[in-house]
């Protein structure tokens, strides 16, 4: 593989706990605190808006997004780490010389800036977020965006996920896919091409389809 296109939550980072914090302050400004879930991270994929409406259902308002970002910006990373393997990844893969994209259905903002505390923003050619081009996955019109802007080719690309949505983003953008096992893992109905169990099985298969 000559470009690696990674998601963020759920591949990258560990993120659940903290999303949750901060469903939990936006369900109790809302004095709703009774629909907060036992288990964020199955609700986790599609952005905000797609965990507010699966939460609150008919209750869903616009103006909801606003207050879960507030309270999301408000401490974005206090439980949130890169999953083990992560950062070890990520550094033989720039080793290999092999580019490394992210791309996500969480705000560019807030991504750029929860990368940029752990650390790991160094890495990454481009971040895309949900509201980068206009579309989110499982779109493939972020994937591919992301890939013309650095001129880089759909075929020789890994797209990594955790979702249906990552996985079919990445076969209608032309890519190959692999699932992440090791994240949260909602990929039921779309059959991606590898099933990864730890990141440093990217590393691997890298270096076996480069020849390297």
């Amino acid at each position: 593989m000559n470009t690696i296109i990674f998601d963020l939550d759920g591949t990258l980072i560990d993120s659940a706990e903290d999303i949750g914090l901060a469903l939990k302050r936006t369900l109790d400004e809302l004095e709703l605190s009774y629909l907060m879930p036992k288990d964020v991270s199955r609700l986790i994929g599609g952005g905000v808006r797609a965990l507010l409406e699966r939460v609150l259902g008919e209750r869903f308002r616009e103006d909801h997004v606003k207050i879960f970002r507030k309270h999301y910006f408000d401490k974005p990373v206090y439980h949130t780490k890169p999953y083990p393997g992560v950062r070890e990844t990520l550094e033989k893969l720039k080793d290999l010389g092999i580019p490394m994209l992210v791309v996500t259905n969480k705000m560019e903002d807030l991504s750029r800036e929860i990368l940029n505390i752990l650390g790991l923003d160094r890495y990454f050619e481009l971040i895309v977020g949900g509201d980068t081009f206009g579309e989110k996955k499982p779109s493939p019109l972020p994937v591919q965006k992301a890939l013309e802007s650095l001129s880089l080719e759909p075929s020789t690309a890994l797209m990594v996920g955790d979702t249906d949505s990552d996985i079919l983003a990445g076969r209608l953008a032309g890519t190959k896919t692999a699932v992440a096992l090791w994240g949260y893992v909602h990929s039921t109905t779309e059959r991606a091409d590898f099933e990864l169990k730890s990141p440093l099985e990217i590393v691997s298969l890298a270096e076996q389809v480069s020849g390297v």
